[in-house]
């Protein structure tokens, strides 16, 4: 909508160069960039439509290293809290993400026999390797500076947040009963999850 007001935008500021012929030049223009928006919004429907099920199954495997990088990073820095309600929290948090883990990985096996199976393509490798190494690098040098507790609340409920929001997001265009079954699952216990790092940020409330 925004490409086709910014195209209309350009047709009429050079509508008035020719006064003398300017309807017919106008009309010209009008169906060349109606012709050349309809050709766009085709593509790029043709285009969505072809990259749904890639786009989906992307997804699914985004979802099963972000979950499998977030649950080592809860091991490693679990043991490290003061707080025995936040460990208890992390421990929690371990095993729905471990249960979740194992579940995606059995069904990501059956849809996709190839080697690499579990793996996801270059660019998503890069963005999650770069989303769990922001997260350890701040849990080590909160660690280091004796505000583990504080920040582990902070970053790993921020986390919990995002793999809610995919989670959600992956069924929402998903339709396969097997996957949903565990999305559903996954969703209802990050839930509870979210909700104790609530509870334990706002005591009070």
């Amino acid at each position: 909508m925004d490409n086709l007001e910014y195209l209309n935008h350009i047709a009429q500021s050079n509508r008035p160069v020719k006064r003398t012929s300017g309807a017919p030049i106008s009309l010209i223009i009008k169906i060349l960039l109606g012709g050349l928006v309809l050709f766009v919004l085709i593509l790029s429907f043709g285009s969505m439509l072809g990259g749904k099920s890639t786009k989906s199954s992307d997804l699914v495997k985004q979802l099963y290293v972000r979950t499998t990088n977030l649950d080592s990073t809860i091991n490693s820095y679990n043991k490290s809290l003061k707080s025995s309600k936040l460990r208890a929290i992390g421990i929690s948090l371990s095993g729905i993400l471990t249960s979740a883990s194992s579940q995606l990985s059995a069904y990501i096996s059956s849809t996709d026999s190839s080697k690499n199976a579990l793996q996801p393509n270059e660019q998503i490798t890069a963005e999650e390797a770069e989303n769990i190494n922001a997260l350890n690098l701040s849990l080590e040098n909160a660690k280091l500076n004796g505000i583990l507790d504080r920040t582990y609340v902070t970053q790993i409920h921020l986390q919990v947040s995002l793999l809610l929001s995919m989670v959600s997001q992956l069924s929402s265009r998903n339709d396969n009963e097997t996957l949903n079954a565990i999305l559903e699952s996954y969703i209802s216990n990050l839930a509870v999850i979210e909700q104790s790092f609530q509870d334990y940020s706002s005591p009070g409330n």
